[in-house]
């Protein structure tokens, strides 16, 4: 069944659950690895929320996902039928985490976290 998803996500995670879903760690898990990674590619950043749809065959719904993964990463998940038709709408997720991720500098053991992002800000 698909389901929309919504949920909070733990920003000081987010350059780890980058790390995992592009070094074949999650997607390598059975049975839901690679619907994992393909949902958050497809997810989107609304309201300081991300929203997504996924598929998932178990009950309660996402229960093996959650337990694996999903809450390490994400706070006050809300998981319920959705309409295919209609994909959530906002800024890419996937881009979001990219923002997020750890680059490793030409120095030795040299890494950086950046989690810095333009937010537009009006001055009234």
């Amino acid at each position: 069944m698909l389901y929309h998803v919504r949920a909070q996500p733990i920003v000081a995670e987010m350059s780890r659950f980058w790390v995992l879903l592009n070094d074949g760690t999650i997607e390598a898990q059975e049975p839901d690895g690679r619907e994992i990674v393909a949902s958050m590619r497809r997810a989107v950043v609304n309201g300081g929320r991300v929203e997504w749809q996924e598929n998932c065959y178990c009950s309660p719904p996402l229960r093996h996902e959650r337990a694996t993964v999903y809450d390490q990463f994400f706070t006050a998940m809300e998981t319920g039928p959705s309409v295919p038709q209609e994909p959530p709408e906002g800024e890419s997720f996937w881009h979001y985490l990219e923002d997020c991720r750890v680059t490793k500098g030409s120095g030795r053991g040299r890494s950086t976290v950046n989690l810095a992002r333009y937010v537009p800000l009006r001055i009234f």
